[in-house]
């Protein structure tokens, strides 16, 4: 809706991913706690900090996720889209912790790798041709690098079809945060090989606590 909270669906599914391969559990984690608790900056930019529905950046919200002490449960801190209510964060029920994180360089290789080793990603693209997605791979000749969505980088394949070139290439899949009724049930694939939209520009990997033997 009208809430600007898709970097804290980018930030959650990255730490899913990490905390699946680090304790074996698929959990769901609480969108609604970045978006009420975690007001981090960005220590490179002044002014730039998480803010709800206004926005945030991956990165200083994992990192307000380890100084927190983790993330909770989405049945413990449901997702409500609104980020006029107080934080509820209650440490005895964190359900997935970060360990640490970084920034993934701007290699393709490196990406896919890291995707590989640690599970999915958190990425900002430029979402303008993201608006007008029905399906396929996304192959604009020319897309504007200033990054303004947060999603989920899952996967990667070496041809699908992209209508705008009217050939296969290869893509990225992105997990959006948009629901499944939008684009390819809920995701979107994109040319890979060029930084198109900026997808390769600010990649995140996170890595989780194994909180099995606490």
């Amino acid at each position: 809706g009208s809430c600007g909270s898709c970097w804290s669906f980018s930030t959650t599914g990255a730490l899913e991913g990490a905390n699946f391969l680090a304790t074996g559990k698929l959990v769901s984690l609480s969108e609604q706690q970045l978006v009420d608790c975690d007001h981090e900056c960005d220590p490179e930019e002044a002014g730039s900090c998480d803010s709800g529905c206004n926005g945030g950046l991956m990165n200083s919200a994992f990192e307000y996720t380890l100084k927190a002490g983790g993330l909770m449960r989405e049945e413990d801190y449901p997702y409500t889209g609104t980020d006029r209510g107080t934080c509820k964060f209650d440490n005895t029920k964190v359900a997935a912790k970060v360990a640490n994180f970084s920034v993934v360089s701007l290699d393709e290789d490196q990406i896919a790798a890291n995707l590989f080793k640690n599970g999915p990603l958190a990425v900002a693209i430029n979402a303008v041709f993201m608006q007008t997605y029905i399906g396929g791979v996304s192959c604009p000749y020319i897309c504007s690098k200033r990054l303004d969505h947060g999603v989920l980088l899952v996967g990667y394949g070496s041809a699908g079809y992209a209508p705008v070139r009217m050939k296969d290439k290869p893509y990225w899949i992105i997990k959006n945060s948009w629901g499944e009724n939008w684009g390819e049930n809920g995701f979107y694939r994109i040319c890979r090989g060029r930084n198109i939209c900026g997808v390769d520009s600010m990649v995140s990997t996170v890595a989780a606590v194994n909180t099995n033997s606490e």
